[in-house]
C-alpha cells in the first residue's frame, strides 16, 4: 500500500508541475522536470546542472513548496479532478433526473457552474 501512495503522490506532484511550471523559477523548473518526469536523483541533477547537491535540493524542495501553495490558491486540480468526476458519472447516468441531480451537486460542492 505505501508503494501505491508514493505513486499517487508522484502523479499529483506532475500534475501540479504540468499546471503551474509557468509560476517555477526556470532552476525550480528543471530541477523538478528532471526529479518527477526523468527520476534523477538529487546527485544526478546536480551533476546534470552543475550545481551541489544542497542547491538541487533546494530547487526541487521550495519547487515543490510552490507548486502545492498554487493549487491551495487557485485549485486548478481539484477543479479538473472533479470535473472528471462528474463526467464518469454523467457517463453512466441512467435518466435526465440523475443527469440533472448530479450537475446540481457539482454546483453546490464547487460554488460554480461547469
Amino acid at each position: 500500500m505505501r508503494e501505491e501512495e508514493l505513486l499517487q503522490g508522484l502523479n499529483a506532484s506532475v500534475e501540479l508541475l504540468d499546471l503551474y511550471e509557468d509560476f517555477l523559477s526556470s532552476a525550480q523548473k528543471e530541477a523538478l522536470n528532471l526529479y518527477l518526469r526523468y527520476d534523477l536523483s538529487l546527485g544526478e541533477i546536480a551533476e546534470e546542472k552543475s550545481i551541489s547537491r544542497a542547491a538541487a535540493f533546494d530547487a526541487v524542495k521550495k519547487g515543490l513548496s510552490k507548486l502545492t501553495s498554487c493549487e491551495e490558491k487557485l485549485g486548478l486540480l481539484r477543479q479538473r479532478k472533479g470535473i472528471e468526476t462528474l463526467l464518469e458519472d454523467l457517463q453512466s447516468a441512467e435518466s435526465m433526473n440523475e443527469v440533472k441531480d448530479l450537475v446540481k451537486k457539482y454546483k453546490e460542492e464547487n460554488g460554480h457552474g461547469i
